[in-house]
């Protein structure tokens, strides 16, 4: 037998056998977050496998990292549920809260900062939208005069008055 045929021959052994692995491959087109990821935690994991599709050992990477700060963030969770059952005057208990809510914040920063080094320039930028959405724009008083409000004016901008509509400052002083 010719070498060029057994080449050829071995080239389509290889062909076939990469064929068969990826189609027994786990796809993530419909991902469903591992068990040991649960709650929030996993339904945003499975967003993100379903909205960026990375390999599959990238996937087990990003599963990996979830897990581990799901961990530590029910750790310091507890914490925080036995600092405010403790008989700890109320200024400490907030400052103690305080310190660890900031550092579940510091946890979700860093996993998210894992996970975007995977991640193209582009993607990066949808994964930010997708972790940090912006803060919704409310009314608080329905339909009202923004330039007599002072809650929506911002400091350091005056504010104009009608002739006969007097300030805020001075609806507190007595009537003359």
């Amino acid at each position: 037998m010719p070498q060029h045929w057994k080449t050829k021959r071995n080239g389509w052994r290889a062909a076939l056998g990469l064929a068969f692995m990826l189609a027994m491959a786990p796809s993530h087109s419909n991902a469903q977050a591992p068990a040991e990821v649960s709650g929030a935690e996993g339904r945003m994991l499975s967003a993100l496998l379903e909205r960026f599709e990375p390999l599959p050992s990238v996937g087990q990477i990003w599963t990996g990292a979830f897990a581990a700060a799901a961990e530590k963030s029910e750790a310091v969770k507890a914490e925080v549920d036995s600092v405010e059952r403790s008989g700890l005057a109320e200024a400490e208990v907030l400052v103690r809260v305080g310190a660890l809510r900031q550092e579940l914040k510091v946890i979700r920063r860093d996993r998210n900062a894992f996970i975007a080094g995977f991640l193209t320039p582009l993607q990066q930028l949808a994964l930010d939208s997708i972790v940090n959405p912006p803060a919704p724009s409310i009314q608080h008083f329905g339909f009202h005069d923004r330039l007599k409000c002072m809650v929506c004016k911002k400091p350091g901008e005056g504010a104009v008055f009608p002739s006969g509509v007097k300030r805020p400052d001075q609806l507190l002083t007595p009537k003359e």
